[in-house]
């Protein structure tokens, strides 16, 4: 059957209607399975459509599909920045779009079976590289909608959350066939061949997933954990309360659940604000605050996000992203950084790695430096930051346990995160803000992807988030006494270390990057097709 253009728009806004389900907090990550169908149907049509430039018509009709998932999913950037909403909206659905159209080209000119290959291992590419580019917004990658059907991933410590992309794609090929199979009427063998091949593919993972979950058990190896939610508005009284004023209410509200077993007390994400000067650590009032109130409990450590500063005299050694300091010929770097505090004088920190492009960073600033001053202001931080090369955990020094301490956008970077366990990290701590989304799907998309990195790592996590959701992750991915969003509280609980690693640990995004060899290999057999197929219309 011809597809008319109503067709074609209904196509269009069915994918993106059920791509945009696997993103909300209903546990509808099954839907994914069979999202893709409607485009894998536009992409059939265009294929055959020589006279109007079918593959071009994919495109448009795919970017429909993207720019209604990607708006429907993650249009709550806009709370934070509407210029930023629409960028990143747009720019996503531009590079989805781009890769059916690239992957419609090999369906046409290298066959359908090669055509599918194309479509999987260009899509996995593109997420790789999307990942791992300055201009990165790794939201909706497409293994992060089984966040909340945690039980169903369980082998995501064997692939990561990219293998759960992979699985999504192999589904809707395999799902597709099987309706047109029938459509067609097939012989009664190739059908049975089609739905058993479906039936393996999609159970035998699931079926290890089940087991797995539910008899997954953790070495018994404690540490006692306080995480408190302060919940300060981020764009008012960040601003209009005193620094010190703050953090004395944060520990007012921290010594409702402590005692002397206490191992650690996890504050978010830019809780200190007021941007330290690292060599002068010793001498600020909140981190001598926070010390003395540790002498009570001299076996408790501290991790607290903070704002902190570098200083480059005359430029001296000064890196990259250091910024002059008035006209003084001096220079100094900003970090959003976490740090560890104990009763000793020994204070160690974390800097912030991945940035946000256009809050924290701008993007390849030799291209786009000259929007400088469009980079938003969240937090009291602004401009591009300083940033930390190597995913170092903090360690207790009396024992030498470590422990990972991501800050906020970094945990849904699979792959980075994973780098703090494989340099030792037996717990992670994740601290954010996420205030700045306002009480939308946002913070509740931020909070679940927890569950993913738990997974992938087998690490319990202590999550604290200034306005929610704080929670603990335990190693199958389970969120534990999560605190309600835009409340003030404090939870404790104790949480296991472990010391294992898992193959995806070891082994990263290991399946994106056999991908990334595929696909150039595929697009170097494309192209003479296309440069053919245009020599002979010249003539």
């Amino acid at each position: 059957m011809k597809l008319k253009k109503y067709h074609k728009l209904i196509l269009s806004v069915l994918s993106g209607g059920l791509l945009s389900l696997g993103y909300t907090q209903l546990g509808l990550g099954w839907t994914m399975l069979f999202a893709f169908i409607p485009i894998l149907i536009l992409r059939d049509a265009g294929t055959k459509d020589e006279n109007k430039k079918g593959s071009n018509y994919v495109f448009l009709w795919s970017l429909i599909s993207f720019i209604i998932w990607n708006a429907i999913s993650t249009w709550w950037i806009y709370y934070s920045t509407a210029p930023g909403a629409v960028v990143a909206i747009l720019l996503s659905s531009l590079f989805m779009a781009s890769v059916i159209w690239f992957a419609a080209l090999a369906n046409k000119y290298l066959g359908k079976k090669t055509g599918y290959v194309a479509f999987v291992s260009f899509w996995m590419s593109f997420e790789y590289l999307f990942l791992n580019s300055q201009i990165s917004w790794p939201w909706l990658i497409l293994g992060n909608s089984f966040a909340n059907n945690i039980a169903w991933v369980q082998w995501y410590e064997f692939t990561g959350h990219l293998g759960g992309s992979l699985w999504i794609l192999t589904v809707n090929i395999l799902l597709y066939e099987l309706v047109k199979s029938r459509m067609e009427n097939i012989g009664k063998n190739i059908l049975i061949r089609k739905y058993l091949t479906l039936a393996l593919v999609i159970f035998i993972p699931l079926t290890y997933s089940l087991i797995r979950y539910y008899t997954y058990s953790e070495t018994d190896n404690p540490v006692d954990v306080v995480v408190f939610q302060p919940n300060i508005d981020p764009y008012d009284e960040k601003y209009d309360i005193p620094d010190w004023e703050q953090v004395e209410n944060m520990f007012v509200l921290v010594d409702s659940l402590m005692d002397d077993s206490v191992d650690f007390i996890v504050g978010p994400e830019t809780a200190i604000p007021n941007g330290m000067w690292l060599d002068e650590l010793i001498e600020e009032r909140n981190i001598n605050f926070i010390r003395n109130y540790l002498n009570q409990y001299p076996n408790t450590a501290c991790i607290i996000g903070a704002v902190t500063r570098k200083y480059y005299p005359k430029g001296n050694d000064k890196t990259e992203t250091a910024k002059p300091f008035g006209s003084t010929g001096d220079f100094y770097d900003l970090y959003n950084t976490a740090i560890y505090i104990d009763t000793s004088d020994n204070f160690q920190v974390y800097h912030k790695s991945r940035l946000v492009p256009g809050v924290e960073m701008m993007p390849y600033p030799k291209i786009f430096g000259f929007l400088g001053e469009l980079i938003v202001d969240l937090g009291g931080i602004r401009g591009r930051l300083g940033y930390q090369e190597e995913q170092t955990p903090l360690v207790r020094e009396s024992d030498s346990l470590k422990i990972g301490s991501v800050i906020c956008y970094e945990s849904v970077y699979g792959e980075f995160y994973s780098k703090f366990v494989k340099n030792g990290a037996q717990l992670m701590a994740i601290i954010t803000n996420d205030g700045w989304w306002s009480n939308t799907a946002g913070h509740r998309q931020h909070k679940s992807y927890a569950s993913l990195r738990a997974v992938e790592t087998r690490r319990s996590i202590a999550r604290s988030a200034n306005t929610g959701i704080s929670c603990f992750v335990n190693q199958r991915g389970d969120i534990l006494m999560a605190c309600d969003w835009w409340e003030k509280d404090v939870i404790r609980t104790k949480l296991n270390l472990n010391d294992k690693i898992t193959f995806y640990t070891k082994y990263g995004n290991y399946m994106s990057r056999m991908s990334l060899v595929v696909s150039a290999l595929l697009a170097l057999a494309i192209i003479p097709n296309i440069l053919m197929k245009r020599k002979k219309k010249k003539k």
